[in-house]
């Protein structure tokens, strides 16, 4: 396992401080020891985060409003830092909206910090950016994999990370500043469940539910916590891309049945593998019969990045990072389901 910095020693800025996986790794940095600078959006609940961390932990962390598309202010956040975690982007909402918070300011923060000489910039990114179409079925999807080139044959959420992906890399090679990009799979855990898009699509009260078998690249949130503070702080890791998921990772079908274990009731209406690719022809056969008027939900394209049967690695998480998931998936279920049962 390679060496790793004193957090300790260290200023730490990190964007998405109240975001859901950004509150655990703050705890993480700050039960290490680290000062940490959190950079949240005007407006944004301060009380809840403090609430989350606890009153001992608060005292080690600073809070600064602001826009990341303002570079002026990102100057500011980053100054007498040595680290920088960016976990702040859009999740949800139109395509401008999803480009302006998410790849400008990513662009303008990177700025900021290659000229105050960061000595790591680390982006949270997504499984969701590679171009698994290309991929047989059962093929293991590991780092060596490319990133989707045609995103915007997706939906505008992953084409917006893709392109953030695409200009952190332009930054830090033209400005010399040490990359590290994790891209987590499906993140779950309390106060986010286990139903996900990559089990099927939620229509109504019903989940169509697609294929069954395909392994569901699931990451508990406490887990991909601990690998996003490890990328800050190991050393000889520059550079370097993280695929993030934890071990023996359930199918579709065994996700539904957790969730039914707990007293969940679920109406679900399976789609076999095979009728998938039918179902995505027939929607967008009368999405064009129609002028779009019937919207072209599944896409051959889409569902070939969504549902097909892979298997997932995280062994070079394992080897670079000194990463294990320590929570294992049925702690993690339990867990997750018996939050506000």
């Amino acid at each position: 396992m390679n060496s790793t910095t004193d957090i300790a020693a260290m200023q730490v800025l990190l964007t998405g401080a109240t975001g859901f996986l950004g509150r655990r790794v703050l705890r993480e940095l700050v039960d290490e020891g680290g000062a940490v600078r959190c950079a949240v959006r005007t407006g944004s609940d301060i009380n809840r985060l403090r609430d989350f961390i606890g009153a001992r932990r608060w005292n080690q962390t600073e809070t600064v409003s602001g826009q990341l598309t303002n570079l002026d202010h990102c100057r500011a956040l980053v100054t007498g830092c040595d680290v920088v975690y960016h976990a702040a982007a859009a999740l949800s909402g139109c395509p401008s909206n999803l480009v302006m918070n998410s790849v400008i300011s990513t662009r303008t923060l990177m700025t900021a910090a290659a000229e105050a000489d960061v000595s790591r910039f680390v982006l949270i990114s997504s499984l969701g950016v590679y171009g698994s179409q290309k991929l047989a079925s059962h093929s293991v999807l590991d780092e060596t994999c490319p990133v989707d080139t045609a995103g915007f044959l997706r939906d505008p959420y992953t084409y917006s990370k893709i392109l953030q992906e695409e200009v952190a890399w332009q930054i830090a090679n033209e400005h010399q500043l040490p990359l590290v990009v994790v891209r987590p799979g499906v993140i779950f855990g309390e106060e986010r469940g286990v139903l996900c898009h990559r089990i099927g699509l939620s229509i109504g009260h019903h989940l169509l539910r697609m294929g069954g078998s395909q392994r569901v690249p699931f990451t508990y949130v406490d887990n991909c916590a601990d690998a996003v503070k490890r990328a800050g702080i190991v050393a000889g890791i520059d550079g370097e891309v993280f695929n993030i998921v934890d071990d023996d990772l359930p199918t579709g079908r065994q996700v539904i049945r957790e969730h039914r274990k707990s007293g969940r009731k679920l109406k679900v209406i399976g789609i076999p593998q095979f009728a998938i690719n039918w179902l995505a022809d027939f929607n967008e056969y009368y999405s064009r019969k129609t002028e779009q008027q019937i919207p072209a939900v599944l896409t051959r394209y889409r569902v070939q990045a969504m549902w097909k049967s892979l298997r997932y690695s995280n062994d070079l998480a394992k080897q670079k990072l000194g990463w294990r998931p320590t929570t294992t998936l049925d702690e993690a279920f339990e867990r997750t389901l018996a939050f506000d049962a």
